[in-house]
């Protein structure tokens, strides 16, 4: 059956042109549940079933709802990470170091490579995020230029009434 006499999975109305990310199957317009490229961009590893940019209702709901809320979730939980840069080293001084330090690259903007380094540290279980430092790099491409930034920082928790303003 060619692509342009498919019937829709959900509602069975012919000229289904989209098909399923997972289940291949054919559906309309209407019954697609798309997601962009950029979702789930911040995840270290993303899962296969997450990939594709088409759903049908059951394949979204099966698989791709639940990460989806976890997911927005976790960003929400990224913008309230507490921030200690390396300038801000006099307040941190006496907390340990345990973990090893994250690091991003190849981000867009400062903004960018901090909500990276927050979201990880909100996957691993902690609150804040000591001694982050940026650096960016220009790129010159022919006559077009930009700046790709980098970041590291040390996840850990902390109590923000135990940091000492001085």
């Amino acid at each position: 059956m060619s692509q342009e006499q498919a019937v829709c999975k959900t509602c069975r109305k012919p000229k289904a042109p989209f098909s399923c990310g997972l289940c291949e199957e054919p559906i309309c317009k209407a019954c697609t549940q798309f997601l962009g490229e950029d979702h789930f961009s911040f995840l270290r590893k993303i899962p296969k079933e997450l990939t594709h940019t088409s759903y049908c209702y059951n394949c979204f709901d099966d698989h791709v709802a639940n990460p989806l809320a976890d997911y927005n979730e976790t960003m929400e939980k990224a913008k309230d990470v507490y921030v200690f840069t390396k300038e801000q080293s006099k307040l941190t001084r006496l907390l340990k170091r345990v973990e090893p330090p994250y690091l991003v690259d190849n981000c867009e903007d400062r903004d960018e490579a901090l909500l990276r380094l927050s979201f990880w540290a909100v996957q691993d279980k902690f609150n804040a995020l000591i001694d982050v430092a940026f650096k960016s790099k220009k790129i010159i491409v022919g006559s077009h230029k930009k700046a790709v930034w980098e970041a590291t920082g040390v996840a850990m928790n902390v109590n923000p009434k135990e940091i000492r303003e001085e």
